[in-house]
């Protein structure tokens, strides 16, 4: 048997708290495609960095590129960028690595 989609979920941490309900979100989703979560991220900077500054958005980027996990699984846009232009060009990055950008919509 195959082994199963690999994705990375990212997460943003906004305050001094864990993300726990956008990483029960994202598991849930995960769960309902039958992917499995290689790497979860917890970006500490996400808030005032943009994209491409961020080690820990660019180590999720780099699973893409290494080919050890599909997509990037996220609870929101703005996890990568509330700014249109900048979430597009980090996407292109991850599709041109094969993989694609998933939000985790409540099903």
């Amino acid at each position: 048997m195959p082994p199963n989609f690999q994705v990375v979920t990212y997460l943003a941490k906004t305050n001094s708290r864990f993300p726990e309900r956008e990483l029960r979100m994202c598991e849930a989703y995960a769960r309902a495609f039958r992917w499995d979560i290689s790497l979860i991220v917890v970006d500490d900077e996400a808030a005032v960095k943009g994209p491409e500054h961020r080690p820990m958005l660019q180590a999720a980027l780099q699973r893409l590129l290494e080919n050890r996990a599909g997509a990037i699984l996220i609870p929101s846009k703005a996890t990568i960028s509330p700014i249109d232009g900048e979430f597009n060009e980090f996407a292109e990055r991850v599709e041109k690595a094969s993989g694609f950008i998933q939000v985790a919509t409540r099903r």
